[in-house]
């Protein structure tokens, strides 16, 4: 009910120019506040952590982990701490794998869904 109102009494998401300007100006009459009338949801948890790596899975350019022949296997995606990092064996700091994460991860949908 709350949300076909544009409203959020719990979180006061979109009460203020500041949180409106960040939304979707296509969403009325709150930018940050919509209903979820049609599926299908999907979920994943995101847990914030302190930790990193440098070394991991070896991927193509789509993201898709290669074999030892380095070949493509079908149907298997690697991002952020579990595919080898662009930093080279280095770990300069706290969150270097979260750029990469969510660009290969980014990357690896498209190339799911066929769009690259």
């Amino acid at each position: 009910m709350h949300a076909r109102q544009g409203k959020d009494p719990s979180f006061g998401r979109g009460s203020t120019p500041y949180n409106r300007k960040q939304g979707d100006p296509a969403q009325r009459p709150n930018p940050c506040v919509a209903p979820l009338d049609e599926g299908p949801y999907y979920a994943v948890k995101v847990v914030p952590g302190s930790f990193g790596t440098f070394a991991g899975l070896r991927t193509n350019q789509h993201a898709q982990v290669l074999d030892a022949s380095l070949n493509p296997i079908a149907g298997l995606y690697a991002a952020g701490t579990d595919m080898a990092s662009i930093m080279g064996g280095y770990y300069p700091a706290g969150g270097v794998n979260l750029g990469p994460a969510m660009a290969f991860g980014h990357i690896a949908g498209l190339h799911v869904a066929g769009q690259r």
